[in-house]
């Protein structure tokens, strides 16, 4: 087997077994049930809001850490505070207990750049990234489908949905991934702090925005390298040379500018942001609203199919506008099945352009800069989802209720589809006009 394809599916059965914790689609109903037994305002506010600004805070560590501890580390580290964070809510916890919990699920959220930054670290051959991108992109959304189809499963032949078993199994998951991730491959360079074949100096290529194909399509970076000047942008070091931070911080502030300097890669990247940060923001409240409309309804004998609309949620895929109106039906509804209807759309909206965004950057990228564009895109997300967690779930800028949050959710989806319209229309007759001169020259 290529080396490049052993990486992968080392990465691939991690993702996998990481994402496979059963509890999660019933985790906001299993803390207000006689287990737990908290309110579902402290759910919000008290629990999952310390997670969020854990996520946060730690996320730019995590991404210096990794690098310079080489990937393999973090991502044993990762596996032991996903056991950290299911076992403080196994038996009766305290409050307390349970946001410690969410500080160690801070640091295992923000991990999942580790081993996509390990992936790439480990692939020579940059011509691969956006395969193996792709492959452990799917590997991540199949562990949350099969985990939580089997979440719904073991709930239907359960007749009831069984907690503490689906909280022992999420630990059992995190467990099996401690192994596997010991069992790795070991990472000799990685790009910032041991990279032992180059590091930049001041001369950087020019930037990639002008470079068209001969049908006007904009070109990968494999073709615009081969078109470029051959400048020289590196020099040898010693093969055991590691850097300072300072140095570090030199190269991450040229390979920013140099990565971001396509307007083209900005404005996806701004989409991406934007999107993932209310996607989080959405993933984690989803949850609650299931629980805030049943006790709305007063049914206690309704089944609870979060599993399967979480499964469902992972897999289907087509187009951002549209995300803003479906999450509009959920502040309207309810009705708990047309809720679960609302958020399956709105997930195949997201995943597929998530998939169209991530691609494209991955073509205009510099070779080394993928795990410094998706890790500073996702640092801008959780940014926004801490701001969102503080300001309209705690209450500290707009107190809201939990349905009203996805009316507010859905206007900032809404806003940004306007805009990037707006965008695509402007540029349509730009180009037009461009156009039309050029043939008037002629």
């Amino acid at each position: 087997m290529k080396k490049w394809k052993k990486i992968s599916l080392f990465v691939c059965v991690f993702a996998f077994v990481r994402e496979f914790r059963p509890i999660e689609p019933f985790y906001a109903a299993y803390m207000t049930s006689p287990a737990i037994n908290i309110t579902l305002t402290q759910t919000s506010r008290d629990v999952y809001a310390v997670g969020a600004y854990s996520c946060f805070l730690l996320i730019i560590i995590v991404f210096l850490i990794t690098d310079y501890l080489k990937y393999k580390p973090v991502l044993i580290m990762d596996g032991i505070c996903g056991v950290m964070a299911y076992c403080s809510i196994v038996g009766h916890p305290s409050l307390l207990r349970m946001q410690i919990g969410q500080v160690f699920y801070g640091f295992f959220f923000s991990s999942e750049v580790a081993y996509f930054g390990y992936l790439y670290a480990m692939t020579d051959n940059k011509r691969y990234y956006q395969r193996i991108t792709g492959q452990a992109r799917a590997a991540c959304l199949s562990g949350k489908f099969f985990s939580s189809l089997f979440a719904q499963l073991v709930s239907l032949v359960n007749g009831s949905v069984p907690y503490v078993e689906l909280v022992y199994i999420s630990i059992f998951g995190m467990f099996f991934s401690i192994i596997w991730a010991y069992f790795m491959p070991n990472v000799t360079n990685s790009v910032y702090f041991h990279n032992e074949k180059s590091e930049p100096t001041d001369e950087l290529p020019p930037p990639v925005t002008n470079y068209t194909s001969s049908t006007g399509e904009p070109k990968t970076t494999e073709d615009i390298e081969s078109h470029q000047p051959k400048t020289k942008i590196t020099k040898d070091i010693d093969k055991n040379y590691s850097k300072s931070l300072g140095q570090v911080l030199l190269y991450l502030h040229k390979d920013f500018k140099r990565s971001y300097s396509d307007p083209y890669v900005r404005k996806l990247c701004l989409w991406w942001a934007f999107a993932f940060g209310a996607y989080v923001q959405v993933y984690t409240y989803i949850n609650v609203l299931y629980t805030y409309v049943l006790d709305l309804n007063e049914d206690t004998h309704f089944t609870l199919y979060n599993g399967a609309a979480e499964s469902l949620n992972t897999l289907i895929g087509i187009g951002s506008l549209l995300a803003g109106i479906v999450l509009l039906g959920c502040f309207y509804t309810r009705t708990l099945w047309f809720i679960y209807a609302f958020y399956i759309i709105y997930g195949c909206l997201y995943q597929t352009m998530l998939t169209v965004a991530e691609s494209e950057v991955a073509k205009r990228l510099s070779r080394d800069s993928y795990g410094l564009v998706f890790g500073f895109n996702s640092f801008i997300a959780l940014f926004l989802h801490t701001l969102m967690t503080y300001g309209i779930v705690q209450g500290h800028i707009i107190s809201v209720s939990t349905i009203q949050q996805f009316l507010i959710y859905a206007v900032y989806y809404m806003s940004i589809g306007a805009v990037f319209l707006i965008f695509s229309i402007n540029n349509y007759f730009s180009s037009a006009a461009t156009d039309s001169i050029i043939e008037c020259k002629q």
